[in-house]
């Protein structure tokens, strides 16, 4: 099946990911041009953005950045709601990549890369019922998903 497979690259923060241009579709950037959210008809949903890191743990520089760690807990918390389930987990130095379920019957998946002070976020939700369609679309995004 050709997807359609296009990309989206961010300017403001320099990375960019591919995405399924026939099932995801761009909403838009918000005003902070930070990253999009991409939706799907069949209730999927991707969310790319980054972020300055400047809170949390304090650093060499006398500026302050949350730990990759404390970051991938927040998006997880965030991921999986109230009764969700994380079944998957991975942190390393530079990156972190994890997946699990929500309340409302849907998988997700993230990662997360960190460079210097800065962090790039991806998230991607679908209903369980499209596990395998979803488990192929996020192959390929997590391998396209760059920092420029």
């Amino acid at each position: 099946m050709d997807d359609g497979w296009e990309n989206y690259v961010n300017t403001r923060y320099q990375y960019q990911i591919c995405y399924p241009s026939r099932l995801l579709k761009p909403q838009g950037e918000p005003d902070s041009g930070d990253g999009q959210q991409f939706l799907a008809t069949d209730g999927g949903k991707l969310t790319v953005f980054a972020r300055n890191n400047v809170v949390g743990l304090g650093n060499d520089n006398g500026q302050s950045e949350t730990s990759l760690s404390k970051t991938v807990e927040d998006e997880i918390s965030y991921m999986e709601g109230s009764k969700g389930k994380t079944t998957y987990k991975v942190i390393k130095k530079n990156w972190a990549v994890f997946s699990g379920y929500n309340e409302i019957s849907k998988e997700f998946y993230g990662k997360i890369i960190k460079r210097e002070d800065q962090l790039f976020i991806f998230e991607i939700q679908y209903p369980r019922s499209e596990r395998e369609k979803y488990n192929k679309i996020v192959s390929v995004i997590e391998k396209c998903f760059e920092v420029l």
